[in-house]
């Protein structure tokens, strides 16, 4: 299978009145067609601005590094101009972003906004953008489409606003669909709703999926591959299956057995499992493995050492960033 996406040394920079910031550094992985991809890991990790890069949408400040590419369908982005760049987002290539509320402009209708989609990347008349805007609004399962239109999103619920966010991301039937945490802030039904949609528009459209999130049970549900992310690095690489079956990073292990499980008798009260420390700030990164102040298997290497992320040893497509790994399962 193709790959519809092919990111290579992803590295991104921030200039600050400290300095330049690295919070993303030499990640590197692809999408294939009709594939969804998930990237997990904790906030602050480097999840989100590293889609953003995917169709440039960092900050003024923002530097990428001189080996980065960012190539979609064959083609380096990197290399496009700004009206080029226009062209792709919204048409070839479409975000849901983290929360409705803010990314829909308060002062214009759902039917204004969806028109939008429509009148930057297609040659339509009004009464046909009306028409497929109802037929999007039909497909995400809004009730009464044809009043929302004419409704802002203050008049919406949570979940109705993420409807319309994922409609006007559809609007132009798009190769490449990112969802930033599409499930933020809505009650577990209407996660479970949103959740089925995007998977019911993907085949139906036959696109490919970035999902973004660190809820490990999206990822289970969703994903076909999985990247876990830790302070700006990737740390494990697998099939979704290979990877909660066969966790090797202890990063990875610490956020699988922080899910609650349900099986566990309520008369042991036993504690739920948890990561001890937090995500250090891409300005104070630590010298050497970047789990290593977290991790209860450190050693001197790791202290002074940052593994690369290798294959394990009879597994093509499980990679991991560790020096646990070293000598004993590497290929």
């Amino acid at each position: 299978m193709e790959n519809i996406l092919t990111v290579k040394d992803l590295s991104i920079s921030f200039k600050t009145e400290f300095g330049l910031v690295n919070p993303v550094q030499g990640v590197s992985f692809d999408v294939k067609q009709n594939e969804t991809l998930g990237i997990v890991g904790e906030s602050g990790c480097g999840k989100s601005i590293t889609a953003y890069s995917v169709i440039r949408l960092l900050p003024n400040n923002a530097i990428l590094g001189k080996n980065t590419q960012i190539c979609f369908e064959g083609e380096n982005l990197l290399n496009r101009s700004k009206q080029d760049l226009a062209k792709i987002r919204g048409n070839r290539i479409s975000m849901i972003f983290q929360e409705p509320m803010t990314s829909l402009n308060p002062i214009y209708t759902v039917g204004w906004q969806l028109a939008e989609a429509f009148t930057l990347h297609r040659e339509m008349s009004e009464e046909e953008v009306k028409r497929e805007s109802i037929e999007l609004l039909v497909k995400v399962r809004i009730p009464e489409p044809e009043k929302r239109l004419k409704e802002y999103p203050h008049q919406l619920s949570g979940g109705m606003r993420q409807r319309v966010m994922i409609a006007m991301a559809l609007a132009c039937s798009p190769k490449l669909l990112i969802a930033d945490e599409p499930t933020t802030a809505l009650d577990v039904t209407t996660q479970a709703q949103i959740l089925e949609l995007i998977n019911g528009l993907k085949r139906d459209m036959d696109a490919s999926i970035i999902m973004i999130t660190h809820d490990l049970g999206v990822i289970a549900e969703m994903c076909d591959r999985v990247l876990v992310m830790y302070a700006g690095n990737i740390v494990e690489s697998a099939q979704v299956f290979e990877l909660f079956d066969h966790p090797r990073h202890p990063y990875t292990r610490g956020l699988l057995s922080s899910i609650p499980n349900v099986e566990i008798d309520k008369s042991s009260q036993k504690r739920l499992s948890t990561i001890k420390g937090f995500v250090p700030h891409p300005a104070n990164f630590p010298k050497g493995c970047r789990f290593h102040p977290r991790c209860p298997h450190a050693f001197e290497r790791c202290i002074q050492e940052n593994p690369l992320l290798l294959p394990i040893k009879g597994q093509s497509d499980h990679f991991s960033r560790c020096w646990l790994e070293e000598g004993t399962d590497r290929t």
